[in-house]
């Protein structure tokens, strides 16, 4: 069993102009996340259009990765769907692999989900997968499941489950219900979603973060996270940088184009732009904003920043 990274980019999905995901273009986006700062990366959660994609694109393009030299020790999968079985395939080939995690969110559509149709999902999903499976991180995201994951059902699926789930990542943005999945389960890595909570989170004895602006400055995540507890003059400018960007900017966009727009505009590569239905690229006036807010921050590669490395050189 792995060891969960800390430091992962929620990564986007760059497709090809005919909507095809572009692995090369992934596999170089990865990698330069990881020589950047990340020490781990996850696919196809919602930043990366999970459930936007069909099993089989989404097993070829981790192998695809995985061929390319990722190392498969940095990479948690987010295979979660609506149905179990459908989950169990991804996870169960996410496993084989040699990933270091899963991803899990509960089924949405149907709505409202209870404690127990959770409780009874993540079970059936154990259950069907059988001894092999481990390193399970439960992904907290009410707002876009229509289903939380709260304190009584993660306490009776790791009382009935020992061993299977490592993690939870909380995309809520409240701070005060990641700090208790912290206190309340010292055994599990706890997560951020938000970049801006990540220092009061590592300040808490939580694990680290998962986030999307990680696509766009990795660096400044590690420097938060090597200097937070001396609080040392980089760590506090790499947090006020991470607030700008993520709380002052792209909150206030759709998340995932906004980060494929600035993408798009450092590789000049146009294909950046290109989403699964239903999303669609920004407006023009929230590209105006975006290009405002980010041209001090992250709207042009820092130069100090490795340039993304090309499939050969992994």
């Amino acid at each position: 069993m792995y060891t969960l990274p800390k430091l992962c980019a929620a990564l986007v999905t760059p497709l090809d102009a005919r909507g095809a995901i572009d692995t090369s273009t992934l596999s170089q986006h990865c990698a330069w996340v990881l020589a950047n700062g990340c020490d781990g990366a996850v696919l196809f959660g919602t930043t990366g259009e999970g459930p936007s994609f069909g099993l089989t694109e989404r097993m070829r393009a981790l192998e695809g990765l995985i061929a390319d030299g990722i190392a498969p020790s940095a990479l948690i999968v987010g295979t979660g769907c609506a149905s179990i079985e459908d989950t169990a395939a991804l996870t169960k080939h996410a496993t084989d692999q040699g990933c270091a995690g899963t991803l899990i969110h509960p089924p949405f559509f149907f709505r409202p989900a209870d404690d127990d149709g959770v409780i009874e999902f993540y079970s059936g999903l154990v259950d069907q997968l059988g001894s092999e499976v481990r390193n399970i991180v439960f992904y907290h995201f009410p707002e876009a499941t229509g289903a939380g994951i709260g304190i009584r059902t993660i306490r009776h699926l790791l009382s009935a489950y020992p061993g299977v789930f490592s993690g939870i990542k909380d995309s809520s943005g409240d701070l005060s219900a990641t700090l208790e999945y912290v206190t309340q389960f010292p055994e599990l890595s706890v997560f951020t979603g938000d970049d801006n909570l990540l220092w009061p989170v590592l300040e808490a004895g939580g694990h680290g973060a998962i986030t999307a602006t990680a696509n766009l400055l990795p660096a400044e995540l590690f420097e938060i996270s090597e200097g937070w507890r001396a609080n040392s003059p980089s760590a506090r400018a790499a947090q006020s940088r991470m607030e700008l960007a993520w709380v002052e900017t792209l909150l206030k966009l759709p998340v995932t184009q906004a980060v494929k727009e600035v993408l798009a505009h450092r590789s000049r590569n146009g294909n950046w732009r290109t989403l699964r239905p239903p999303l669609r690229p920004l407006s023009d006036a929230d590209q105006q904003f975006l290009a405002a807010r980010g041209e001090t921050n992250f709207w042009n590669e820092d130069p100090q920043i490795t340039p993304p490395a090309t499939v050969s050189s992994l």
